[in-house]
């Protein structure tokens, strides 16, 4: 009987479809949707070496529709945990998480993303220890995430980057921040075996190396291509049935922190 009960209640649940966001449910919905990076592959990194600077063009698109509550609703986990890298304590957190140097952080702040209330940090995270577990989950990933050659990326740091929010944002600007960090950990995918030196490390030991000044043309490319996505995306969540965000229930995400925000050049707004 208990079983039976158990049943019933389970296809009870399933049933329910929920038209506002939580944060499991909005990272679904932004993984769910292709982004086209093919024509966004420019790194800045050339341009140092040939010495020019050239001014990068985005160019995102939606390769897949967004998906409607309903959709959601039919693969929404009911008793088994949100996917690892879905979970709040994972997708955000303080700037002392990959202890930022004050360098790192006036770039992020008043740089590359100057005027957000985000920011997105990349780095090994120093504060909570990896076990087996995460060396587990790393290693599905990586097989997971075979690029079109068939080759199986020699690192992956999805896991080693999070957002930074202000004590002021709010819920249009946590969707935002997600979709960013979504964009920003396929690109680090995409990008990963780059970051090894050649005979001189492991993919262990870079992992362990790589920090947000040595994704400073990723991170740029990402807030890039946000700024253009963001509006459209807004627009298809309506379409497709989806509360407003600022009416959604995405939770409190008690990780913030306070800087000044600067809306333009030598201008600094109120807190």
């Amino acid at each position: 009987l208990q079983i039976m009960e158990i049943f019933c209640m389970y296809h009870e649940m399933r049933s329910v479809v929920y038209k506002t966001f939580n944060f499991e449910r909005m990272y679904t919905v932004l993984e769910d949707i292709l982004l086209d990076d093919n024509n966004n592959s420019t790194h800045a990194n050339d341009n140092h070496h040939k010495g020019t600077t050239q001014k990068q063009h985005y160019h995102p698109i939606f390769t897949k529709p967004v998906p409607t509550p309903e959709q959601i609703a039919s693969k929404e986990k009911i008793f088994l945990p949100p996917d690892h890298l879905a979970r709040r304590a994972i997708a955000f957190g303080s700037p002392g998480r990959t202890a930022l140097d004050p360098n790192e952080l006036q770039m992020l702040i008043n740089d590359i993303f100057r005027g957000e209330k985000y920011f997105l940090v990349v780095g090994q995270d120093v504060k909570n220890a990896r076990g087996l577990s995460a060396r587990v989950r790393q290693w599905r990933r990586q097989r997971k995430n075979k690029r079109k050659d068939g080759k199986v990326p020699d690192i992956d740091l999805q896991e080693h980057c999070h957002i930074v929010l202000h004590a002021e944002a709010n819920n249009l600007d946590i969707l935002k921040s997600a979709l960013a960090l979504v964009i920003l950990r396929r690109k680090l995918v995409n990008s990963g075996d780059e970051f090894v030196r050649d005979g001189m490390e492991t993919a262990a030991e870079a992992e362990r190396r790589i920090r947000s000044r040595d994704c400073e043309d990723i991170l740029r490319e990402t807030r890039g291509e946000v700024d253009q996505i963001f509006p459209q995306l807004l627009r298809e969540l309506i379409k497709k049935g989806w509360q407003p965000p600022l009416r959604s229930m995405l939770g409190r995400v008690s990780v913030r922190a306070e800087w000044p925000i600067k809306r333009t050049l030598g201008l600094v707004s109120e807190l």
